[in-house]
């Protein structure tokens, strides 16, 4: 894993700023860095040295006549064979890195060069000759890469707090990716939440050219994901392929010159990621998870039964010490480069910190749910399906006969409201209101801006054109629109971004077994009842866990992870928070209702609840508003020169 970034186009004092780049990229490659630079262009690089660690394997790298540079984040799964493959061409190689077959397989193949990697990456290559840079991202965005547009200079880094180190940046909010984060929690690629800056998308290529001092530039999907539900494919043969093809995915994601183990959370996905694991070293494989002091979010038994059933080198790491602290928190939030309001970032991050003490690459159990179907929406998805064949004025009853049960406290204030909502949604508005953080009516009342934005719903519109919904069975069609938006949506843009966001703030290597080509492929053809059995998710993974792990195991319901809020976060936060969000200095009522979020924030702060509002929901509530206002106050508007 590495720190890359640079630009094609006219910078005075460049060398100046590409020092900046690679200081503000150090974290993500602490081991070197390296910068190389033409007249009209640079590309920068900070080394986090996992495959051949000597000086051959330091970027930015060539081809041999040196007129194609790269500088590459990630790891190259099959670099092996595309190096026999372009060692029979007549290309040599000064060292044994993944990185080195990129300028000769651009050489070789030309732009089509992305759609032969597998891996996790963020790369770009420079061609001298013809003054063109390309920029690619792996095919679910993995590995984060960020871009700043203009007539006279493209810049790109691995991290948006880098490009903001540039002169010329547009750094005015986009009002657009303000809304849409206020209800999702997370900015949608390609938006960002700066005007200027762009995120490449999953399976992208960018291409831009340097012609007279005016640089042009266009982008292409060379990748994109096909749902396509096999009905001929049974539960052995599925149960068959998906054993053979976690082992394959795993041993191919082994290879390292430095210390590697596994994260063994105790759940489903990384129980059977470690299992494969061992079989690949051959007895030899260090898991780690870590104890919670509170019960109810600690899963160590698991994770010791597995380790013992399988003879790894374990250990328990303890999530004591975790600081709750006004500049604990804000620090993160603001690592992370732009709002983003996912409270499971600050559990991830304290993984992270106490796994790089022992190893510098980890396996993840990560991307297991999207793919074989395990999040509770895609049982829920099958009841709404089945309910809404009632007439509307059963669910209105339904609806009235639960009121008395909110008013007492016995269910959520918002549950009878859910139950209209899903009553006459369209298919769409089903995975909407599944996948926001702020439903509809609760987005719409905070929402005051009277800047123009376009709805939410759009997201899931388009979603839902991908998951073709020509699709016989209308439990099928929202079970491919609930996949199209987990994988193209939250796994980017949250699920990843979070991972890659608190591991490479440690300089850690994580990867993603579950997330491999093949396999991945291979649940996008599982039909809806191979991965949902009643409100049993994921049914092939469990088979195969079945198998593989502990009965006891096996069968354990799936446990949320993250930090207990109202036992973590101090006095001392909580008075910022509310100075902060409250304040005369807050930049909030800008696009927010102060009346509408006052309230709510009071109530966090307080210990109290607030229009049914878990307590939960309040501080995922008040992070999402921390993490905006950070970023208004952090470069107000305008174009920094």
């Amino acid at each position: 894993m590495c720190g890359i970034a640079g630009w094609l186009g006219g910078l005075p004092n460049g060398d100046k700023y590409g020092i900046g780049l690679a200081r503000a990229l150090k974290h993500r490659g602490p081991d070197a860095e390296g910068i190389k630079s033409w007249p009209e262009a640079t590309l920068v690089h900070t080394r986090l040295s996992i495959i051949d660690l000597t000086s051959s394997g330091a970027q930015p790298l060539s081809n041999e006549d040196g007129t194609i540079w790269t500088v590459f984040n990630g790891e190259i799964y099959n670099h092996h064979d595309l190096r026999s493959y372009l060692e029979g061409r007549g290309h040599t190689f000064r060292g044994r890195s993944d990185s080195e077959i990129l300028p000769h397989l651009y050489e070789e193949d030309g732009i089509a060069f992305a759609e032969k990697l597998r891996g996790m990456f963020a790369l770009a290559i420079y061609d001298c000759r013809k003054r063109t840079l390309f920029l690619a991202r792996d095919r679910f965005g993995i590995k984060p890469l960020f871009y700043a547009a203009g007539p006279g200079r493209l810049a790109f880094a691995s991290e948006i707090n880098a490009l903001l180190q540039l002169p010329d940046v547009d750094v005015r909010p986009d009002p657009q990716a303000i809304y849409d984060f206020s209800a999702l929690f997370y900015i949608p690629a390609p938006q960002t939440f700066y005007s200027g800056i762009r995120a490449l998308q999953p399976g992208e290529i960018l291409e831009a050219r340097l012609d007279s001092g005016v640089t042009s530039w266009r982008t292409r999907q060379y990748h994109s994901w096909t749902i396509a539900p096999d009905p001929a494919l049974g539960l052995a043969e599925a149960e068959r392929r998906a054993e053979e093809l976690i082992r394959t995915a795993v041993h191919r994601q082994m290879e390292s010159d430095v210390p590697l183990g596994a994260l063994l959370s105790g759940g489903i996905d990384s129980s059977l990621i470690s299992v494969a694991a061992q079989e690949a070293v051959g007895g030899e494989l260090r898991t780690f998870n870590v104890r919670f002091p509170e019960k109810e979010y600690d899963e160590t038994w698991a994770a010791v039964a597995v380790a013992n059933h399988i003879g790894s080198r374990h250990e328990t790491l303890s999530m004591d010490g975790i600081p709750g602290t006004w500049d604990h928190i804000t620090s993160l939030l603001r690592h992370a480069g732009q709002p983003y309001a996912d409270t499971s970032l600050f559990a991830a991050h304290a993984v992270c910190q106490r796994m790089r003490r022992h190893v510098a690459v980890a396996l993840s159990g990560d991307g297991g749910d999207e793919g074989f179907g395990g999040y509770h929406f895609y049982w829920q998805i099958a009841r709404v399906a089945r309910w809404q064949r009632l007439p509307m004025s059963v669910w209105n009853g339904a609806a009235a006969a639960l009121m008395p049960l909110s008013r007492w406290g016995m269910i959520s204030s918002r549950f009878p409201e859910r139950l209209r909502d899903f009553a006459g949604a369209d298919d769409p508005a089903i995975v909407q209101n599944m996948f926001c953080w702020l439903r509809e009516k609760e987005h719409a009342g905070l929402w005051s801006s009277d800047v123009k934005v376009e709805p939410v719903r759009r997201l899931f519109e388009r979603q839902w054109e991908h998951a073709m919904p020509q699709r016989s069975s209308r439990l099928e069609r929202l079970g491919a629109l609930a996949t199209e938006a987990n994988t193209r949506l939250m796994l980017t843009n949250d699920f990843l971004f979070k991972v890659d966001t608190a591991s490479m703030k440690e300089g850690l290597e994580v990867r993603v077994p579950m997330l491999d080509e093949d396999l991945f492929s291979f649940a996008l053809t599982l039909p809806y009842h191979l991965k949902v059995q009643g409100r049993t998710c994921k049914r092939i993974l469990r088979a195969v866990a079945q198998r593989w792990l502990p009965t006891e195991v096996a069968n354990k319901p799936k446990m949320g992870f993250g930090i207990p809020v109202d036992r973590w976060v101090d006095s001392d936060f909580k008075e910022g928070l509310r100075e902060a969000l409250l304040g005369s200095n807050s930049r909030l009522p800008e696009y927010f209702n102060p009346d509408v979020y006052r309230p709510m924030v009071e109530a966090f702060c307080s210990g109290q609840s607030c229009h049914g509002i878990s307590r939960e929901g309040l501080y995922e509530r008040a992070i999402m508003l921390l993490t905006l206002q950070l970023s208004l106050d952090r470069k107000g508007s305008g174009t920094r020169s």
